[in-house]
């Protein structure tokens, strides 16, 4: 194999604070993730009829959601021997949010996301279609703080644009950039879900499909992804790795999500439904009694559109 790679040797730490706190680069990334994911959400939550505050609440679940996910998702999927051995190294902090995993992640979300819209009176499918945006530049976040940590590389290579990680080998071995390739995928997707968005009409889409798009995409390519990956839990010998394993269930229930909402053709939210005008908000906690007796949701205007026709 050849020695010709590009070496990537950054310190994690960006810059030392006092003792023993640190601002790291992967911490950075996470801070995209929460920030850039909120913009996302709050311009999908505007645009359909609903609250931005919604966004900044549901924020402050997702980052528990994530966390307590993607950290047990990490020590059952892919420590669990050790975690039999010791199993308080299952709840084990010392060494900081070390070893996460996006599979967990993606449990903890999910559980977050239906817990959070039966509490807000939010459809659980449009809740889920407005926050995949939100996944995809989030994935591209992760992966590059990911690769600023120099940890989750990838197989020895001997490609023209392999990477050498002096933090993670001694001496430095040529690898696959998984990182990069991940990080790459996350903008890709976010690309096609405003492409597939677009083409279905925006608000006129059908509910569920964004998820379904969202989460067949993301999972076949990081399916793929997994043959440049180096092998975390199984070994080597195994056909397949333990990411590639957990993907497939994922990728399939994205299927299913898209062939359901193609043909169910359920409204996106409250403008496609028709219960509030675009730039108005829904507040259903808010209703009001007509003379029919029937109860029937207030909306709340936009101080920047137009009044309701």
């Amino acid at each position: 194999m050849s020695a010709a790679c590009w070496t990537w040797n950054v310190d994690p730490v960006l810059f030392d604070i006092i003792g023993p706190l640190k601002i790291r680069w992967y911490g950075l990334a996470f801070l995209g993730v929460f920030s850039v994911g909120y913009l996302l959400l709050a311009w999908q939550m505007q645009r359909g009829g609903r609250d931005r505050e919604v966004a900044a609440t549901f924020v402050n679940w997702a980052v528990g959601g994530v966390i307590i996910g993607s950290w047990f998702g990490h020590r059952f999927f892919y420590e669990w021997e050790r975690v039999l051995s010791d199993p308080i190294y299952l709840i084990d902090i010392r060494k900081g949010l070390a070893g996460l995993s996006s599979h967990g992640a993606t449990v903890g979300l999910i559980v977050t996301i239906i817990l959070f819209a039966r509490r807000y009176r939010i459809p659980i499918g449009e809740m889920f279609d407005r926050f995949m945006w939100s996944c995809a530049s989030g994935a591209f976040f992760v992966r590059m703080g990911n690769f600023f940590n120099s940890e989750i590389v990838g197989r020895p290579s001997d490609v023209s644009w392999a990477v050498c990680l002096p933090r993670h080998d001694n001496p430095p071995i040529p690898r696959h950039p998984t990182q990069l390739y991940e990080a790459s995928i996350g903008l890709g997707i976010l690309l096609i879900l405003l492409l597939v968005d677009r083409i279905a009409g925006k608000e006129k889409r059908p509910r569920w499909l964004i998820t379904g798009v969202f989460f067949t995409t993301y999972f076949i390519c990081r399916f793929g992804v997994e043959f440049f990956k180096a092998h975390q839990t199984l070994q080597s010998t195994s056909t397949l790795t333990m990411g590639q394993y957990l993907s497939i269930p994922f990728a399939l229930f994205g299927l299913g999500l898209v062939a359901y909402a193609l043909k169910t053709q359920q409204p996106s939210g409250p403008v496609a439904m028709g219960l509030v005008n675009p730039g108005e908000i829904y507040e259903p906690e808010k209703v009001k009694t007509p003379q029919g007796g029937k109860k029937g949701p207030i909306p709340k205007k936009n101080k920047k559109k137009g009044k309701r026709k």
